[in-house]
């Protein structure tokens, strides 16, 4: 087996690698939310599982998930807190409660 390769080939490997990469240069700006996300809604074409897109889409509805959660377990603390009078100071193991 022979294989050849020219240097044309390889010209700008690194920047053609890395356009590939580039979400926005491959499918458009308009697949982006007004927040920077990436949206089904947005996108033309149904995205097939395990790739990049669908990688991405299904991280970004975990962070969001993640993230309203964390809101209300604060919310529930703030609640406890309430009332229990508990209203600030260190708790009877010592931790920083402010």
């Amino acid at each position: 087996m022979e294989i050849s390769i020219y240097s044309s080939d390889v010209r700008d490997f690194d920047k053609e690698v890395e356009r590939k990469f580039d979400i926005q240069d491959q499918f458009g700006a308009h697949i982006f939310n007004d927040r920077g996300y990436l949206s089904r809604e947005n996108y033309d074409y149904d995205i097939e599982p395990y790739t990049y897109l669908s990688v991405i889409l299904s991280q970004q509805e975990q962070i969001e998930r993640l993230r309203e959660s964390i809101y209300m377990l604060r919310k529930d603390v703030e609640q406890l807190k309430k009332k229990t009078g508990w209203v600030s100071g260190y708790d009877d193991h010592g931790w920083n409660t402010k």
